[in-house]
């Protein structure tokens, strides 16, 4: 349920909340499925996407934090290293590239992925650039009274580039290097009990 417009949250409180788990240890298992496999990024360069494998597919989609791998498995491989390659590197705007790779129904729709997918391969290549959309992140910027009402009734790439300026007036707020540590952020608030902070 979002915060009401006059009580903002303490923004200090929860930065301060955050480093101390981040500095205990406590988001390191969220980290290593999350950002741990160096070796991902190199998957998605596009000379290497025509070699990219059903295994490697499997990593970035769980790494999205995809909960149909059966279904994504389903897509033959090279709808998938079509899909990436679109995505990352088609010169189309980005929010109509997301809309296509978002929706299963779009033309580089696949089974089982939604907007963590392309939103996640994104901030895979460019974490300073773009960030994951992800359920603890919306979770957390509607606790925040940050999610405009109706945020997801439109188009799916139109709505990223508005969650996009959100998150970076997050990141500018709490003072983080990228939007992977936004994303370490809100997965660590998002799971926090409604009555805090």
């Amino acid at each position: 349920m979002p915060r009401s417009p006059n009580i903002l949250p303490d923004w200090p409180v929860l930065a301060s909340a955050f480093h101390k788990a981040a500095n205990a240890g406590e988001l390191d298992a969220f980290r290593r499925r999350r950002w741990g496999n160096n070796e991902v990024v190199a998957w998605l360069e596009q000379d290497a996407l025509t070699g990219l494998t059903e295994t490697q597919a499997g990593t970035l989609y769980r790494g999205a934090g995809g909960r149909q791998i059966a279904k994504f498995r389903a897509n033959p491989i090279e709808e998938v290293r079509d899909a990436v390659d679109f995505l990352l590197y088609d010169t189309i705007k980005l929010e109509n590239r997301f809309e296509e790779c978002a929706v299963e129904t779009g033309g580089f729709g696949l089974a089982g992925a939604s907007k963590e997918w392309p939103s996640y391969l994104l901030a895979l290549r460019e974490p300073s650039l773009f960030a994951p959309w992800s359920p603890h992140t919306e979770r957390a910027l509607r606790r925040w009274g940050l999610l405009p009402a109706g945020f997801k009734g439109g188009h799916p790439g139109l709505c990223y580039i508005d969650l996009l300026d959100i998150l970076h007036g997050l990141r500018v707020r709490i003072g983080l290097p990228d939007f992977r540590s936004v994303d370490e952020f809100c997965y660590f608030n998002g799971r926090v009990k409604k009555g805090s902070t």
